[in-house]
């Protein structure tokens, strides 16, 4: 939204030692965001107004003439070929160094002395197009119009203007623009207008706005005007008059100018009267041909669906049943709060016109111009919701406007005020001691009551405590909780003044997190020396990725507003997505080793209720830990291998069951591992079996392994605890066996372990199940450490226990030593 600062002026005194700049920069701290001041004059440097003081033919041209133009003291040689030029007629005299556009077209270019069939011109004088008076974007010559007396030609001044006097204060377009962020007053529809934004500076500089000017008016008895409301949602308030002696012609230039200041085309002294006002108060209205207006009546209804209208851009749109029409007797005229009909505009032998002035359903505005895709600026306004004031406050201006500018006007029918508004007027209790404690210092109170009444709230001092009045002006929207008054008071009061103190509060640790410093501590484990990498996996997954291991979509929760096919579903594990994850990196890498951490949602009685007080609860979302390792071969061992070093770095104390019978269908039975940390089983490792690897034409073998998050928080240990290296040396012996094939290593290891006390390490080297051993046997290699942490152990007792282990697994294991 553009404001214009001469057009403030006219409401609020604004001190001369005062910049521009400044002021945008006191509005955007308190206020509104100015995003760019413009300043006009800068593009009228270099122009004064010119006198022609003599015109003689050009020697060396028929149609071109050589003026002596006089500019205060100083004369200068000017070569024209308009044909409107006069001796004493005062123009507008560009010199060097000036911007123009040449005649009137293309880009503005530098003027410079030069030569025009060998006479020297020192400047040039403008028509209107060339200094841009004629916009290019409204193509409207009313403007030239005006000045000029014609279309084309140099711009003639008039009497008025005296030589040597700034072009830009001659054609009154000395204004500086303030380009305002819209989104930054979406919440004050007040401040759409200039008048209500002066309100705010006249705030801001401690001073106070000037009312804006009414005369009083005597309603009309000849013509009968009728309003009815039938559609009361979307239209509470709707005032009209008819308007009779009215002569169209073109608006004042003054009126103009702050048109064009701010963007807007100027049509005829009616149609800008509405635009002023819209512009002045932030409230839209419209004019009908009386003409076109059957039987002097007004129906509001809702549209029909499907309904066409035409609006006055001459597009025809088709209508749904929630959009609001204004009506005459037989037709719609008007889209409500949008835009008018092509069939009622005021047209240049218009002499009696019909007002109106309405309260539209904001929200419904905002759908409509969506859904039509009808940007206007009556639309801006009303989608933010108006003061209902504003509708006979806005009348009372036009019509005054009206009268001062065609003062053979007059009313010809009384004005119809339908008014289904609610009186919103509320008192709101401001807790002073609230309002230093959120603002974080205290501000006096003769400070607090002087600020609230230049922003015309109405105060009341009930002591420790205030009780306001907003003004007509402002909405319920904007103001209704006292956290708003503080708002109002800091802003104006000043951020700046408000001194920074830190908080006086107890600098504490928060709790820790122990899940989330676990899932922190497995990545870390599983990338850095696991050599793992993450996937990041949506929870959702299809029908296809069901299909691949043959679970039944009746098991997952099904999404109502899913994105598509491939997120139908809620995921019951995390196989459901990395097996698509297989696939897809199978294509670039010829091994990989991946896991995801996230949960899962089973269709299982949870611990969380549906909602507050409620007897239903949601279902079970278990977080998960899983991986899947391919390659050419011993897979299995390298997922067992990284599995038990992530168990072994959280100090899990676990073991496994080979005794357990795979119940998942997807897994391969013979490679199924059980893993365990007392009577809870943490999980499983496995491979994936023939039926799965083909459907995804997989030709390796592909290891998979699961943990639950809870089991691994539950049994995993932070405590750290050190001691002395040992004195004394110990004695390692190696030991080579011949075992069953289904003999399990952790059985082994534990027989071991539970020798003697002296041993202190058991550790696996070496599996070999080929060749002359045949498949019902293995060879076994594994380190026995003995350790006395009391004296040297002597190799006699290392025998000895060498000899007790071999006795022990040669009765419960039928090994054979090697």
């Amino acid at each position: 939204m553009k404001i214009s600062l001469n057009w403030l002026k006219q409401y609020v005194d604004i001190p001369k030692d005062l910049s521009p700049e400044e002021l945008a920069l006191k509005l955007t701290m308190s206020t509104v965001e100015v995003e760019e001041v413009i300043d006009q004059k800068s593009q009228y440097k270099n122009m004064v107004v010119g006198e022609i003081v003599n015109i003689v033919d050009h020697p060396n041209a028929d149609k071109l003439k050589v003026c002596k133009v006089k500019a205060g003291k100083e004369e200068y040689q000017v070569i024209c070929g308009a044909d409107n030029i006069y001796k004493g007629m005062k123009g507008v005299l560009a010199l060097s160094g000036a911007l123009v556009k040449w005649h009137g077209q293309g880009d503005l270019v530098k003027l410079e002395k030069t030569k025009i069939r060998g006479v020297e011109s020192n400047g040039m004088l403008c028509a209107p197009s060339e200094v841009a008076l004629v916009s290019d974007e409204f193509n409207e010559p009313s403007f030239a119009k005006a000045m000029a007396g014609k279309e084309e030609g140099v711009i003639d001044l008039g009497d008025e203007a005296k030589s040597g006097q700034p072009a830009v204060e001659a054609l009154g377009l000395d204004d500086v623009i303030f380009d305002i962020d819209n989104k930054s007053i979406t919440h004050r529809s007040d401040l759409w207008g200039h008048h209500g934004m002066a309100r705010e500076v006249a705030a801001i500089l401690g001073t106070k706005a000037k009312d804006l000017e009414f005369k009083n008016y005597k309603e009309g008895k000849g013509a009968d005007l009728k309003i009815k409301i039938e559609d009361k949602e979307n239209c509470t308030r709707y005032i009209g008059a008819l308007v009779g002696d009215i002569k169209i012609g073109p608006s004042p230039l003054w009126m103009q100018n702050l048109l064009k200041a701010v963007g807007v085309r100027p049509i005829n002294n009616i149609v800008d009267i509405t635009n002023y006002v819209m512009l002045e108060l932030g409230r839209p209205s419209h004019v009908f041909d009386r003409r076109d207006v059957e039987r002097d009546t007004i129906i509001i209804r809702k549209a029909k669906q499907g309904e066409k209208f035409k609006t006055l851009d001459g597009q025809e749109r088709k209508l749904t049943s929630n959009m609001c029409l204004v009506c005459d007797a037989k037709r719609p005229i008007d889209l409500g709060g949008i835009m008018g009909g092509e069939n009622s505009e005021v047209k240049e032998d218009t002499t009696e016109i019909l007002l109106e002035l309405a309260n539209f359903n904001s929200t419904n505005i905002r759908k409509t111009s969506t859904a039509l895709g009808l940007r206007t600026d009556a639309a801006a306004r009303f989608e933010k919701g108006l003061a209902p004031s504003l509708a006979k406050l806005g009348l009372d201006r036009i019509i005054t406007l009206i009268f001062e500018l065609i003062p053979e006007a007059k009313l010809i029918s009384k004005v119809v005020d339908v008014n289904f508004d609610e009186d919103l007027k509320k008192e709101i209790e401001l807790d002073l001691d609230f309002l230093n404690r959120r603002i974080g210092q205290e501000i006096p109170k003769k400070e607090v009551i002087k600020i609230l009444e230049s922003l015309s709230f109405k105060v009341k001092d009930k002591g420790e405590k205030l009780l306001v009045e907003r003004p007509d002006f402002r909405t319920n929207k904007s103001i209704s909780i006292q956290e708003d008054l503080v708002e109002e008071v800091v802003r104006i009061y000043g951020f700046d003044n408000i001194k920074p103190l830190m908080p006086f509060i107890s600098m504490e640790p928060p709790a820790d997190n122990l899940d989330q410093a676990l899932d922190r501590k497995i990545r870390q484990i599983l990338t850095l020396a696991g050599g793992s990498t993450e996937i990041y996996n949506y929870s959702f997954t299809g029908q296809k990725n069901l299909d691949i291991l043959g679970t039944s979509a009746g098991d997952h929760y099904q999404l109502q507003n899913y994105f598509s096919e491939h997120q139908k579903f809620l995921r019951t594990t995390l196989f459901e997505n990395l097996t698509i994850n297989l696939e897809d990196n199978l294509r670039f890498y010829g091994e990989f080793n991946i896991f995801e951490l996230g949960r899962v949602y089973l269709k299982e009685k949870g611990e969380h209720q549906a909602k507050k007080d409620s007897k239903e609860f949601l279902g079970r979302q278990p977080k998960m830990l899983a991986g899947l390792i391919v390659n050419d071969e011993n897979v299995f061992l390298q997922a067992k291998g990284l599995v038990e070093l992530l168990l072994a770095n959280l100090e899990i104390n676990y073991s496994y069951n080979n005794q357990s019978k795979c119940q998942i269908n997807w897994l391969d039975n013979k490679s199924y591992l059980e893993i365990k940390a007392g009577d809870e089983v943490l999980g499983w490792l496995a491979e994936l079996n023939n039926k799965v690897l083909s459907k995804l034409d997989v030709k390796k073998s592909v290891a998979v392994w699961q943990l639950n998050s809870a089991g691994l928080l539950k049994y995993t240990h932070e405590s750290k605890k050190y001691q002395q290296l040992p004195k004394y040396p110990g004695i390692i012996y190696d030991f080579s066996i011949l075992v069953p094939s289904k003999t399990a290593w952790a059985d082994i290891r534990k027989e071991v372990m539970d020798v003697s006390k002296l041993i202190k390490r058991v550790e696996l080297f070496d599996i070999y199940q080929k060749g002359k051993f045949g498949t019902d046997k293995k060879s076994l290699a594994f380190h026995v450490d003995f350790l006395d942490e009391k004296k040297t152990l002597t190799s006699e007792e290392a025998d000895n226990l060498r000899d007790k282990i071999i006795d022990i697994l040669k009765k419960k294991f039928k090994i054979e030593v090697r």
